[in-house]
């Protein structure tokens, strides 16, 4: 009977072309080689980068805009004494036009927002996926790792203020436009150029509604409103894992369930 093991062991033939890559067999195939990626933390860095250099002309669009200069104060006092901080246009005409310059200036401003809060949602989730008390890199030194820890979370901190301004714009334009409806309703059936229907008013109202509610861009722009907690935490640089993780959910319904 043939030994089994003699081609293995004895087979002259065998030990000169074992050698051979094309001789060793097919079922052990060496694995590729590690592909290089980049290290979690240096992409982090570079979403931010990114961000940032969105949110240049974004900061100069808000500048451009003037919401401030169309921000509600006593509108309701002004419909019955005059105060002086009205914005009451004169005519129907005028507040119409009005009307549509606020609109414009909202749509304006929620667009590019919308972009620059899904860079927020992009490179948050990765920042609380992938860096945690435990990340390490090969090449890095731990005082490294520290810096670019913190120049993260200052970027995801700073992320959140240029949006929580814009948001506060767009509450000011709402609010704006909420004003001049009410003192269209002056017009309702006041007869000659300056006559307006309800169901025109009943319409315009509408719209407004859909495009400030976020409905119109499946954004609600409104999450992004800070309270005196979230501006203590950015003051300090704070970023802890529990309430990011809640705060990273709460982002992703504001952008993604509207």
């Amino acid at each position: 009977m043939p030994n089994p093991y003699e081609q293995l062991f004895g087979n002259e033939d065998f030990q000169q072309r074992a050698p051979d890559d094309e001789a060793l067999p097919s079922a052990f195939p060496m694995p590729p080689p590690p592909e290089n990626q980049q290290d979690p933390l240096d992409a982090i860095l570079e979403k931010i980068a990114a961000f940032q250099q969105n949110a240049e002309p974004f900061s100069v669009l808000m500048s451009q805009t003037r919401a401030v200069d169309h921000e509600v104060s006593g509108e309701w006092l002004a419909l019955f004494v005059n105060t002086g901080g009205s914005h009451n246009q004169g005519n129907l005409s005028a507040e119409k036009d009005y009307h549509a310059l606020l609109i414009h200036k909202f749509r304006n401003l929620i667009e590019p927002m919308k972009e620059l809060a899904l860079l927020h949602l992009e490179t948050l989730k990765a920042f609380i996926l992938e860096i945690d008390d435990a990340y390490y890199s090969i090449e890095k030194a731990d005082v490294e790792i520290k810096t670019d820890k913190e120049r993260a979370v200052d970027g995801l901190n700073l992320q959140r203020k240029i949006l929580a301004e814009a948001a506060r714009n767009l509450d000011i334009l709402d609010q704006a436009l909420e004003a001049c409806e009410r003192r269209m309703k002056r017009y309702i059936n006041a007869g000659g150029a300056n006559n307006l229907s309800a169901a025109e008013l009943a319409l315009i109202a509408k719209n407004r509604s859909h495009l400030c509610s976020g409905r119109e861009h499946g954004f609600d722009y409104t999450f992004f409103n800070i309270n005196l907690l979230d501006k203590a935490a950015m003051t300090f640089g704070f970023l802890m894992k529990e309430t990011s993780s809640q705060y990273l959910q709460k982002l992703l319904f504001a952008l993604e369930n509207r």
